[in-house]
């Protein structure tokens, strides 16, 4: 099992992490928390079997078989007390991000530890001047990352209670004063409106969902939308005409992650090719390491750090 040593020589588990996974589901400590939920695609055995039973919070699949047959749906199990609030904190450059745990019926639970990495490079790169977007903004650990290093951010989500989670995540990130705007929008509706008036922007992160519904009830799917959804979103960032492709090329902040079955990582750096024409571009998946040392693939990414 994986240990880290503090400043004292003493041992500590890690934390936030992902402790095991296999049989249809995974074990993560947050915040000093176990929290047992499901991962149906994980089929593998897994590595610490007794370590389990020690869970604190357990969510249970209605499409498990013991529920199918009794008809119960999904809901979260817990055997003991959780903190209040409850949070894990991200060690960044300038400061530690402070991210609420906050379960839902869906068993997500407002925190996605494949992203932390993504939340350390953006840290890392993100320019202190120009204004950058964070779309399909979820609970704001993309947006606070790009405060964090001294951007202006204008984050936009269709979702008031992600809004409201994320604006909380600000403040006990010591980000209140930060320079974000915090906008409850459908994302393409604000994209359509930027374009219009002629918007430019020195990066962009988007993490589009597979589908989803805004505020006004309409309705997106990553296979239908994502690819004009890009094509307005180029547009806007900073860039220059390509007179032989009729492309843009850019140097500004790109980053483009999701969890959708078939949007592997050459595809979405295609999707972004297709529309752009970015020099330093990369991709991989989002991963997550356990405490036996396997990684588990959660998702996919591209991006392009800034020049210089």
């Amino acid at each position: 099992m994986l240990l880290l040593m503090n400043d004292s020589g003493v041992q500590k588990f890690r934390d936030p992490a992902l402790v095991d996974f296999g049989c249809g589901r995974r074990l993560e400590r947050l915040g000093g928390i176990l929290v047992d939920r499901p991962l149906p695609h994980v089929q593998n055995l897994r590595q610490f079997p007794d370590l389990w039973t020690a869970a604190t919070a357990q969510h249970t699949s209605g499409t498990d078989s013991t529920q199918a047959v009794s008809g119960e749906k999904s809901r979260w199990i817990f055997t003991g007390p959780t903190p209040d609030p409850w949070r894990i904190e991200v060690p960044l450059t300038r400061l530690t991000l402070s991210l609420e745990v906050r379960p839902a019926p869906s068993g997500q639970i407002g925190v996605f530890l494949e992203q932390l990495e993504q939340c350390r490079w953006l840290d890392h790169v993100t320019p202190n001047n120009g204004t950058m977007l964070s779309l399909f903004a979820h609970a704001g650990a993309a947006t606070l990352s790009m405060a964090a290093a001294g951007a202006e951010v204008v984050h936009v989500d269709a979702s008031r209670p992600a809004l409201a989670l994320a604006r909380r995540n600000a403040a006990a990130s010591a980000l209140t004063d930060a320079s974000i705007r915090w906008i409850c929008e459908d994302v393409r509706t604000f994209i359509a409106r930027e374009v219009r008036r002629g918007a430019r922007y020195a990066g962009v992160v988007l993490d589009p969902p597979s589908w989803g519904h805004g505020p006004k009830g309409q309705a997106f799917s990553i296979d239908r939308d994502l690819l004009p959804l890009l094509g307005d979103i180029a547009t806007l960032l900073d860039s220059t005409g390509s007179p032989d492709t009729g492309k843009r090329s850019t140097n500004a902040l790109i980053l483009l992650t999701c969890h959708s079955p078939g949007w592997h990582a050459g595809r979405l750096r295609e999707a972004l090719a297709s529309v752009l024409r970015c020099r330093r571009m990369e991709s991989g998946w989002l991963t997550c390491e356990d405490d036996a040392g396997r990684l588990l693939t959660l998702g996919a990414y591209a991006r392009q750090a800034p020049s210089v």
